[in-house]
């Protein structure tokens, strides 16, 4: 009888020990990325949690602007990456940064895309044949930004301004374009990447401020070991490698 009740004990502690592994919870780390930067950043999500099977990225995208709101509203946010050192330079001011610091994470281009036609210029748009304008929102999107510091800079702002179709993110501006919904679009050069059927101008340097995206840790009182390693593997040599081949600039 004895040794019945023994096995059993025994048995029972297993399945205990057993239970309580799977049940073993990951650790979270809470990425707000702008959108730009979804397909690279769902490989490196994918690539870093296959190494790190303790931890579980949740990635939240959508407009630097956007996010950033979110940020200051309490959203739940250890690690931030903006298209535009505006957004971060703003959190920084207002203390939310840890170490009141942040690192370049990566630089992308401009580009003007049409899926219908063949863009010499920017001049261009000043054309009739060009309708429709894509770009992003100028309140919060800084691939829209951008563009608009190019727009004024080249002095077709008046000519342009009732064209001008205003998208909440890049991606959407990307889909228009694609679609033939606008004549032409402002874009990323990275979202260009792979899109075979597109006519790209390449936009100079000089016509905006250069395209940054920064990433900076959001104070936290919790897992920061974690979030350091995590923030440490974003400015390594793999991710370096893996944004180069989605078109951006290290």
């Amino acid at each position: 009888m004895y040794r019945k009740f023994l096995s059993l004990f025994v048995i029972l502690s297993i399945g205990i020990i057993v239970l309580g592994c799977e049940k073993h919870e990951k650790t979270k780390i809470n990425v707000s990325v702008a959108v730009s930067l979804k397909n690279p950043f769902q490989e490196i999500e994918k690539l870093y949690e296959q190494e790190n099977k303790d931890i579980d990225l949740v990635l939240n995208f959508g407009s630097s602007g956007s996010l950033k709101q979110q940020i200051v509203q309490g959203a739940p946010c250890n690690i931030f990456i903006s298209a535009s050192k505006r957004y971060m330079d703003e959190l920084k001011k207002d203390n939310y940064l840890l170490d009141n610091k942040y690192n370049e994470f990566t630089k992308n281009r401009l580009v003007l895309a049409s899926s219908t036609k063949d863009i010499k210029s920017i001049d261009d748009l000043k054309d009739n044949e060009y309708k429709k304008i894509g770009i992003g929102d100028l309140k919060s999107v800084p691939v829209g930004q951008y563009a608009n510091e190019v727009i004024i800079n080249k002095g077709i702002k008046n000519d342009i301004e009732n064209k001008l179709v205003y998208g909440k993110d890049a991606k959407e501006v990307l889909a228009w374009v694609v679609s033939g919904n606008v004549d032409a679009g402002f874009l990323y050069s990275s979202d260009t990447i792979n899109k075979k059927n597109l006519h790209i101008y390449n936009i100079a340097n000089d016509l905006h401020s250069p395209i940054v995206y920064p990433v900076g840790i959001i104070k936290s009182e919790n897992n920061l070991d974690q979030i350091k390693k995590f923030n440490k593997y974003l400015l390594s040599n793999d991710v370096k490698d893996i944004l180069k081949n989605y078109g951006y600039e290290s």
